[in-house]
């Protein structure tokens, strides 16, 4: 006697879904399939299992959950190299002001600025720090106002923490 039972189950559309910039998405789906077979040959019963998995994506976009990837040639940034005087704004926007980023590591961290006019929750920048290739600009207190990534064209781009998208140019 054989018997064979299949089960498959589909998690669909994985919901961290990506809302990019422009209105794209990004898609996640995940299928996975387990076969479970039992053959009975006298007093002996053999359990068979084989499970397969496979996830697929799609969409496009630009995605702030995953920012553009440095050119595998461009070398990674450092507090010296992101040093000294920055452009930021809204993205989709005009309003921008100026931004000063210190290269040297003042007593505990890395000294930040902002000039008058800058966009909502960039008021009061007074650090910075790099963390692999995220810019994070912070408050007197500590706390991350902003993270920026780069981009093409030695632009870069991120979000407040309320979620305004913003840009990060050389002055």
């Amino acid at each position: 006697m054989r018997i064979a039972l299949v089960a498959v189950l589909v998690a669909g559309v994985v919901p961290a879904m990506a809302q990019g910039i422009g209105g794209s998405t990004q898609q996640t789906t995940t299928t996975t399939q387990t076969t479970t077979t039992k053959s009975q040959s006298g007093d002996t019963t053999t359990t068979t299992t084989t499970s397969h998995s496979e996830t697929t994506s799609s969409g496009g976009g630009f995605s702030l959950g995953n920012p553009f990837a440095r050119p595998s040639d461009a070398p990674a940034p450092t507090y010296e190299s992101l040093g000294g005087s920055w452009k930021i704004g809204e993205a989709a926007g005009t309003k921008t002001c100026d931004l000063t980023l210190e290269p040297k590591k003042f007593i505990s961290s890395y000294s930040a600025s902002t000039g008058i006019g800058c966009p909502e929750g960039l008021f009061g920048v007074s650090s910075w720090m790099l963390l692999g290739d995220e810019v994070r600009l912070m408050s007197p207190g500590g706390s991350v106002l902003a993270r920026l990534h780069p981009g093409p064209n030695g632009r870069w781009r991120g979000r407040t923490e309320q979620g305004l998208e913003v840009f990060m140019v050389r002055d």
